[in-house]
This record gives structure tokens, C-alpha cells and sequence, in this order.
């Protein structure tokens, strides 16, 4: 039996990754139609191609049956996508063990220039040239998807074999692939993420009461992240959708809202989670969505925390108990520099690595960036009582003693200190049925 785990968990705030509580990898809905998997592809010529080098000749304009013979993988991406990014190396050391059985093409509609400049910097600093599609008009429409990365697997009888997300980007699946295999691949789901969870076009959203929907697994063709659902007249929201997204992301959305909602400041390291897998907790992705009728969207969080608590894994509570932070607080006099005022230090030199400069923000925003440096383990409790908005830089934020060097001149520094603050406790909830049991 796996030993407890007690701890304050130790990531940034929702998102940090999932960025702003949206989804970022999401692109506007595009028709349903397209070439389906086992179709030949028309042998149409690709335009605006660029590092296309074969036999010595170089391309800007190819019809894909020049490829016909090799594995050629279409990979559909975006300069904002990091999972598109990411997959980048790997399809670089595939593309170049494989090269004479394999041609990979990076399909862009973005700009040119913005997506030519990006493709140049990765080939300077990563040393990836890949054969590029770029201001593409062509293949979106004919391979549509809502979501990148977007991979499109076309074997060497040019025929669709495979459309897929990054999951599938692995050698022993391209081995199968060179051999025509289609069986190994799963296959991404065009989901439009307008709709209710994994409903069909014909669903009548427009008179939905109420909806709940949790499923576990990560699930190719939806984005990691979250949006609201709206009540279609009056704009309220009545809901949320959480997709490939981990229950300590969720739980922590659920927990700032309910406590922001009293006045309460709380971030992600007042998540504690008490249980026999964390691993679990904070990889398994899940899907979920919670849906209200527009008379109790006051009440939507603490019943998507009820629901959670009653179909989730874990049951979750706002409790009060001591915990080690860090007090933000003023001490002596100095000058803080507020609405936009400049101060000596704010404006003097470039800004390092490592470094800190705010100007014109709130203290709330000081406190975030405080309690998210890399060595903070603790929570950041704003105690200085200044209200409007304040500049601020501190060149060395290694350790507490340097940032309170920083934090010096300006009447602030950070305190340790244990204190009794509102944590959001999570248990597994096998657990807390045996211990209502006993």
C-alpha cells in the first residue's frame, strides 16, 4: 500500500501553462467535411513551400504525388501552440533517422513573415529545418480540425492513414505506419468545443436545464484548458468545461473562485492535498463540465463543488489550519512609486535574467510574482494596506535575502511567518468512505 502523502502542492496558478483560463490551442470552428481516413488524397500541388530539398533540387511548389513511396506527415501548427513546439525535436530526429522513408511538411496559416521568422529563429538556435507550408489557404480546408497539433498521416499509396494529435508522435507508431498499418493509431476526434461535452449537433443546447459530464482520459482533438457556458439572452454564466485538464488544476479553479468570492486572496499553494497518490492527482487528465439553469448561476461554484465531491475521486474543503507563508509588509519610510510614477530604480539599466520590474500595477501583482519564484514554497499574505497601483524592480530575486535587499528601498520587505489561513484540503475520497465506516 502506497505510503500518505501531506504536502502543499508547488505549481503556478492555473494555468500558468493553460494561460488565462481559455483554451489556447483552440481555433474558430471550420467545416465537418474533409478527407476522411482511407481516402486517397487528390494529388493537388502545394504552394508557398519553403526547405523543401529533394534530389538536390529545391521546391516552392510540389504535387503530393511527388511524395508518393514515403510516409509523408502533415503537421499542422501554430507560432502560440507549445505542444506543437515541443513536438518539434522529435519530429526532427524522425524526420532525419527516417529521411529516406519519411517526408515531413509543417503546414502554417498564419502570416509568412511571422511564421517564416519563427521557423528561421528555431533553425538557428535548434538547428530544425523542416520543409515548410506557410500562409497556407489549401490544406486547412482540405484536412479541417479545430484543435493543433494536427497531424495528418499519409502512407505511401496516398492514401489517409492516420489523423492524429501529438500522443501518437512515436517511433514505434511511424514503424507501423511506413508498413501501412492504420490499426495502431488513435485517431483524433473532430470536437467542436461550443457544445456541450462530447454532445452532437443535433443536441438541443438551446433548451439544456441542467447538464453534468466527468470522463477520465485525455482526449485527442479537445485543447487542456477551460471556457464558460453562457445562458444565451442574458450572457450570465451558468457553467464551465474543463477539458484534458487534472483535478488539482480543477479543484484550484473551484477553490479561488469560492474564495475570492469573500474577499479572500488564494493561490495554488493553499491546495493541500492528503492522499495516497499524487502522481494521480496531478496528471490524470480528465474532462468535465457543469452546467446550471440561469437561477442558480449565484450558487454555480458550490454546487460544481458538491458535484465534484459527490462523482470525482476526492472530496474537497475550504479548512483552516496553520501554515507556513511569507508576510508581504511595509517597515521604515521610503518612497513607493504609484500611478505610474517612475523611480530611480524602475527605469535604471536593462532588466536580467532572474530580475523583477513591475510599473503601474497593483500589490497584488507584486505579491503574485513573490510567491512564484522558483525557491518559494509558501503562500504570499499582502499585510502592506496600500491600495492604487505602484512601480517597483528588484535586480536579484535568487533568494529571500536578496529580494528583501531589493524590496529595501522601497519601505517593503518579506517576512516569514506561520499563520492560520484557509487551505482547500483534498482526501481521497475511498478514505473518507472508510473512515465514515469506522
Amino acid at each position: 500500500m502506497k505510503p500518505k502523502l501531506c504536502f502543499l502542492l508547488l505549481l503556478c496558478p492555473f494555468f500558468g501553462v493553460y494561460a488565462q483560463e481559455k483554451i489556447l490551442s483552440a481555433r474558430p470552428a471550420t467545416a465537418e467535411s474533409g478527407i476522411a481516413i482511407g481516402q486517397p488524397v487528390p494529388d493537388i500541388v502545394i504552394r508557398n513551400v519553403s526547405g523543401l530539398d529533394v534530389a538536390g533540387h529545391t521546391f516552392t511548389a510540389v504535387p503530393l504525388s511527388a511524395f508518393k513511396g514515403k510516409l509523408l506527415i502533415l503537421d499542422f501548427w501554430a507560432t502560440w501552440c507549445a505542444p506543437c513546439i515541443a513536438s518539434f525535436p522529435k519530429m526532427k530526429m524522425l524526420q532525419e533517422k527516417y529521411r529516406n522513408d519519411l517526408q515531413v511538411i509543417l503546414v502554417n496559416n498564419e502570416s509568412e513573415v511571422r511564421a517564416a521568422g519563427f521557423l528561421e529563429k528555431r533553425r538557428k538556435e535548434h538547428g530544425e529545418a523542416f520543409a515548410a507550408v506557410l500562409a497556407d489557404t489549401l490544406l486547412n480546408k482540405i484536412f479541417p480540425h479545430r484543435t493543433v497539433p494536427h497531424y495528418v498521416w499519409i502512407g505511401r499509396d496516398g492514401k489517409v492513414l492516420a489523423i492524429t494529435g501529438e500522443e501518437e508522435l512515436e517511433e514505434a507508431k511511424l514503424l507501423k505506419a511506413f508498413s501501412g498499418e492504420s490499426g495502431a493509431f488513435v485517431n483524433k476526434k473532430n470536437i467542436d468545443p461550443a457544445l456541450p461535452l462530447f454532445s452532437s449537433a443535433d443536441f438541443p443546447a438551446d433548451s439544456l436545464v441542467r447538464y453534468s459530464l466527468l470522463t477520465k482520459g485525455r482526449v485527442s482533438g479537445l485543447a487542456s484548458g477551460t471556457q464558460f457556458r453562457k445562458a444565451k439572452l442574458s450572457g450570465v454564466v451558468i457553467g464551465r468545461a474543463f477539458t484534458n485538464t487534472d483535478f488539482f488544476h480543477l479543484y484550484g479553479t473551484v477553490g479561488r473562485v469560492l474564495q475570492r468570492a469573500m474577499g479572500q486572496r488564494f493561490s495554488d499553494k493553499q491546495i493541500r492535498y492528503i492522499g495516497a497518490d499524487s502522481s494521480g492527482f496531478l496528471h490524470d487528465s480528465y474532462n468535465y463540465e457543469f452546467v446550471v439553469p440561469e437561477r442558480f448561476s449565484g450558487k454555480l461554484y458550490p454546487m460544481m463543488l458538491d458535484d465534484l465531491n459527490t462523482y470525482s475521486p476526492y472530496v474537497a474543503a475550504i479548512e483552516t489550519e496553520p501554515t507556513e507563508c511569507l508576510i508581504l509588509e511595509r517597515f521604515g519610510i521610503a518612497h513607493l512609486p504609484r500611478d505610474g510614477e517612475s523611480s530611480a530604480r524602475s527605469d535604471n539599466g536593462a532588466v536580467g535574467q532572474g530580475s523583477l520590474n513591475l510599473k503601474n500595477v497593483p500589490l497584488e501583482a507584486l505579491a503574485d510574482h513573490l510567491e512564484n519564484l522558483s525557491w518559494n514554497r509558501v503562500p504570499v499574505i499582502n499585510k502592506t494596506g496600500i491600495s492604487g497601483r505602484i512601480s517597483i524592480r528588484v535586480d536579484e530575486t535568487d533568494n529571500l535575502e536578496k529580494i528583501n535587499a531589493g524590496l529595501r528601498p522601497y519601505g517593503l520587505r518579506l517576512r516569514r511567518a506561520k499563520k492560520k489561513m484557509e487551505v482547500l484540503v483534498i482526501r481521497d475520497r475511498m478514505n473518507e468512505q472508510i473512515k465514515q465506516l469506522k
